[in-house]
């Protein structure tokens, strides 16, 4: 069978790296694969197919006749409904009525703390079509649940945990007390936390992070982190990877632990990854995620603020939740912005991680937190565990995808999902989180 796999671009992150185990399983299956994208060309053993117009764009379009000419008998989609390129929810469109077999792979969904993605697919009606040659796959049951109750039929809707391929690390030692970040620094990543963290951390500890937020979003916030680190004379290097000597493997030889502060993920590979390096993890548990698979690393759930130190955070409330609805096309009444704040802080403390950018760095000058201290030089002493990872590995991996690509119906009526479905389960009030806001603007 040959199969044509279609992403926005192939720079590194964790789909590409998703890709890259799914050409390598289904070539083993067998199959010829096809890969489009705007590139970079990977050196895999697979045709590549390069087109500028996949990638990012406000506005243009996509030589949709150019891939509806491929001859492909399968293609899967990663991430096709995620507003990063206007002209996507068209290719879905043409590909769904031409009777093409779609596996759409979703990671994230662009209702779920989205917003500026969004405004691209605000105005469209057809973005998940509804089909028996169009199937859907996730990657943790929390969104496999979610597209069910939107409406998708069970039996289209498919578990897919990716394959864990970390990378062959340089047989160098690790330094002592270097904790890396290896992610891209967006803003759900919450840099600012990792300030916190290295505001508390023992004498002599460093913390690097891999890149700099890239095309996906601005990186006012990440450089204004870097600058805040500057300030406070923090021991954390940013963008190792894009400046400083040394390969991404290389710095991941010479940690001595992982950290994650995330706030989101769509994956575990934040958790998975340490566990197959054998590298100790600490920082932010997601439970949402880590409920799929038995818990990695030393982690905690919350980093309590009280919120008689945050007086400005009910007004910061108001507003970014409000700008964020906005942004969906919708608006709250002051009843219900009320409403939605005495919610939030029916507690009298806040997660740290639940702050606007602004107050986690007053915290982060003004406020200090003994447990924290003594947690983290704590966690820091404790060696990388043992789970077993089996589950997650390439053979693994290999048998679900070709069982999830059996199960995809010759061509059938088509149908759309109606966009409203997925933005009701997700745009609620309760669920504000100021990192996943509509963005702030610049200073």
């Amino acid at each position: 069978m040959t199969l044509l796999i279609v992403h926005y671009h192939l720079r590194p992150g964790g789909v590409t790296r998703v890709i890259e185990s799914q050409v390598k399983v289904l070539r083993q299956l067998g199959h010829h694969v096809i890969l489009a994208s705007s590139g970079p060309e990977p050196d895999w053993d697979c045709q590549n197919l390069i087109i500028p117009e996949l990638d990012y764009q406000k506005e243009g379009s996509i030589p949709i006749a150019r891939l509806l000419e491929v001859p492909a008998d399968l293609w899967i989609m990663h991430n096709p409904t995620l507003g990063l390129n206007v002209a996507y929810p068209d290719l879905i469109e043409a590909a769904a009525s031409a009777g093409k077999k779609i596996l759409m792979q979703i990671h994230d969904f662009v209702e779920d703390g989205r917003p500026e993605n969004y405004q691209l697919l605000r105005n469209r009606k057809k973005i998940y079509p509804l089909a028996p040659h169009i199937h859907y796959a996730t990657v943790n049951r929390r969104d496999l649940e979610t597209l069910k109750k939107a409406g998708l039929p069970p039996a289209h809707c498919h578990f897919l945990p990716n394959a864990v391929n970390p990378p062959t690390l340089p047989s160098s030692p690790p330094e002592e007390s270097l904790l890396f970040y290896p992610v891209r620094g967006i803003r759900r990543k919450n840099l600012g936390e990792l300030c916190l963290l290295a505001a508390h951390a023992p004498e002599g500890t460093r913390f690097a992070v891999a890149l700099r937020a890239g095309c996906e979003e601005p990186a006012f916030i990440h450089d204004s982190w870097e600058a805040l680190a500057q300030e406070e004379h923090l021991p954390i290097e940013f963008d190792v990877v894009g400046r400083a000597p040394g390969s991404f493997q290389s710095w991941l030889a010479r940690a001595s632990h992982l950290i994650t502060t995330s706030i989101t993920e769509g994956f575990g590979l934040t958790f998975l990854d340490p566990a197959f390096l054998k590298k100790p993890l600490i920082g932010r548990d997601l439970p949402e995620i880590t409920k799929d698979f038995t818990p990695y690393g030393t982690l905690y759930r919350s980093i309590p603020i009280p919120l008689d130190a945050l007086p400005q955070l009910e007004a910061h409330f108001l507003e970014s939740l409000q700008a964020t609805i906005s942004a969906y096309g919708q608006r709250l009444t002051e009843a219900e912005l009320n409403s939605a704040w005495r919610e939030f802080s029916k507690t009298p403390e806040v997660d740290f991680g639940n702050l606007p950018e602004s107050l986690q760095a007053d915290v982060i000058r003004n406020v200090q937190l003994p447990w924290l201290r003594d947690w983290l030089a704590s966690a820091l002493k404790k060696p990388a565990s043992e789970i077993d990872t089996s589950a997650w590995s390439l053979s693994t991996y290999s048998e679900r995808l070709a069982s999830v690509l059996d199960e995809i119906a010759p061509p059938g009526p088509l149908d759309w999902l109606p966009c409203s479905a997925l933005l009701s389960l997700f745009l609620k009030p309760h669920k504000f989180h100021f990192l996943r806001s509509h963005l702030p603007e610049r200073n």
